[in-house]
């Protein structure tokens, strides 16, 4: 019946136009069904498919559709009267169980399969024979975060483990996903292999959840680095100013300059996502790509897109550490639960002290501006009371229960694996060189994890492990390095470190006579109290708003100490809960470091190898 009512209207065609007009069009036809058929030939064909859509953007639901078909035959399932499906609890590189399932609704199953809930992320579909499935369910997606997804009437952003379920027993086979953006829309970002213009190739679960993926109208930058075909998508509501030249050849630069640390980069394509709205931040990496946030005013003056750059290239160099150079605990991921380690100081500290290295070889930043960093660095946690307390790999181990939740006195209690590892890597550097005359640093201990552990070994490190690659390059036992400042929250003698690279450490508050009150306060609320500062030992909370010091009214922290002397003590009136109290409050000295770095005047040969070294002279 078709192939008649093909011939009849072939046939009126032909009689409405002349034979060449005829031919041609005939032959445009036949090109284009020809087209379509090879593209549908070189679409594999998987067992389980993705559909992604956004009819209605405004509502912030992302519709999702899981089709699993050939049940019968696939052999992890073969037999089993039911499946799990299951949606993460949390996303790689962001180490907090954030129960991406409380976003989902309207779950259902085709071909009346029964299903239900057996915990907080799982589902349990009974398949009563049935040899194939569509499981459908909404997410609301309103967060924007690099961590979770986001969608309104001017772009989607997805990130895998927040809107993506899996099948536990298939979450190493390859898919297909397909994604119809909002109708409004032309543009779709990701790392995730194209088949067709909206059709991808997805390794495996890990991969999914590893490709963010931008959808709308947003503009694309293109450049190629070693060869290496990259893209940065950028979204902002409002249109950016910037130049265009200027951006690619930085980024370009930062890349190649990234890459000098390994030696080798192993991509064959990379995706820079980048976000510009008021009041965000942040970055997060992924295997082929990474996502980063920023204001749209960030190209408008050069320490923001200093700034900006340094995140890139924080994210960027977590293609190498991270992603395949990694502790054991980072991979195979578990979706269900905490991924413990205490290596997220090596993990993300030594991506952190990278970050100045990458762009001060990018020449982007001066020596001036590396030494400033560091010493920006080491006040930051020294001048922490919770450095007293927590070591650097507790605060890895704890960063799920700790770093991503914060409260009023987690300055007293705890400290940065980033900043405090970006620190300790920095010393680590300096240990090396100078141990190895300026022949070995930090990058031959990455090369070598990179080399025995990814490259060979295809698994992740130890505790152990890593020590002894340092100790390996170091030529030396780092025992007492790793017993007191990693393992220990003793202070490390700085002075000694910098020394070997011809630096000066110097405390511009040195016997300082300056009273300081050891609290932070909006206006006369106080919102953070020291540890052991004046304020803590007088007894003030958090929460106090203090109306006066010495019966006499304030209007702001600076009239506590204006006028007063180390010693002098104050009657301070507050109100707590609606009850007014007067407490007597003592004025402490301000001891809190504040280091700089300065090269030294007069270097040795060994410090001046070094110095050069670490500058990249």
């Amino acid at each position: 019946m078709k192939n008649c009512s093909f011939v009849l209207i072939t046939y009126f065609i032909y009689q409405q136009m002349n034979k060449i007009q005829f031919i041609f069009i005939l032959s445009l036809s036949l090109l284009v069904s020809c087209k379509v058929s090879l593209v549908k030939s070189q679409t594999p064909s998987y067992n389980l498919n993705y559909e992604l859509a956004m009819s209605e953007p405004y509502t912030h639901y992302f519709e999702v559709k899981l089709h699993l078909k050939n049940i019968n035959q696939i052999a992890e399932l073969k037999g089993k009267s039911s499946v799990l499906v299951k949606m993460p609890v949390w996303t790689p590189g962001s180490y907090l169980v954030r129960e991406f399932s409380k976003n989902v609704i309207d779950f259902e199953v085709s071909n009346n399969l029964n299903s239900k809930k057996i915990d907080k992320n799982t589902w349990e579909i009974a398949l009563n024979g049935a040899n194939e499935l569509t499981l459908t369910y909404k997410v609301y997606a309103y967060e924007m975060s690099v961590r979770t997804s986001f969608l309104d009437d001017s772009h989607g952003y997805v990130n895998g483990a927040s809107v993506f379920m899996f099948f536990p027993d298939l979450s190493k086979s390859p898919s297909l996903l397909e994604i119809n953006p909002y109708s409004d829309w032309g543009t779709i970002s990701t790392a995730l292999k194209p088949i067709t213009e909206n059709v991808f190739l997805v390794d495996n679960y890990d991969t999914l959840v590893d490709s963010p993926i931008e959808i709308g109208n947003h503009e694309v930058l293109e450049f190629s680095s070693m060869g290496i075909p990259h893209k940065v998508a950028m979204y902002s509501m409002k249109p950016l100013d910037y130049d265009k030249a200027k951006i690619i050849q930085d980024f370009e630069r930062m890349t190649r300059a990234a890459t000098s640390v390994i030696g080798e980069n192993p991509l064959d394509h990379y995706l820079f996502i980048n976000h510009h709205l008021p009041n965000i931040g942040g970055g997060l990496e992924h295997l082929y790509s990474s996502t980063c946030q920023t204001s749209p005013e960030t190209y408008q003056s050069q320490k923001s897109y200093i700034g900006f750059f340094g995140t890139l290239a924080h994210e960027y160099f977590h293609l190498w550490n991270v992603k395949r150079i990694r502790p054991e605990a980072l991979g195979p991921f578990d979706y269900d639960r905490e991924n413990y380690t205490n290596m997220l100081w090596v993990a993300e500290g030594f991506t952190s002290y990278y970050e100045e290295i990458i762009l001060k070889r990018a020449g982007m930043i001066d020596e001036a501006d590396v030494l400033n960093a560091w010493a920006s660095g080491i006040n930051s946690i020294e001048n922490q009371p919770g450095n007293k307390i927590q070591a650097v790999t507790e605060s890895s181990w704890d960063a799920w229960i700790k770093y991503y939740r914060p409260n009023e006195n987690s300055v007293n209690t705890t400290v940065s694996y980033y900043s405090k590892g970006g620190v300790l890597a920095g010393l680590l550097n300096l240990e090396i060189l100078h141990n190895t005359n300026g022949n070995k640093s930090l990058d031959d201990v990455m090369r070598l994890l990179w080399n025995k552990y990814y490259k060979e070994l295809k698994r992740g490190y130890s505790d152990e492990e890593f020590q002894k690659a340092c100790e390996e390059v170091a030529g030396e036992s780092l025992d007492s390095f790793f017993t007191n400042y990693i393992w220990d929250t003793k202070a490390p003698d700085y002075s000694k470190y910098f020394n070997y690279a011809g630096i000066n450490l110097i405390n511009e508050n040195t016997n300082s006579n300056t009273a300081f009150l050891g609290l932070v306060a909006s206006g006369t609320t106080v919102n953070r109290v020291l540890a052991n500062g004046s304020a803590y030992n007088s007894g003030i909370n958090v929460g106090d708003v203090i109306i006066s010091a010495d019966d006499k009214p304030i209007s702001g922290l600076g009239d506590l100490s204006s006028g007063k002397n180390v010693g002098d003590e104050l009657k301070i009136t507050v109100l707590r809960s609606g009850v007014q109290k007067d407490l007597k409050m003592k004025l402490n000295a301000d001891t809190r470091l504040r280091y700089k770095l300065e090269k030294m005047d007069k270097l040795t040969k060994e410090q001046e190898k070094i110095y050069n070294f670490l500058m990249n002279k």
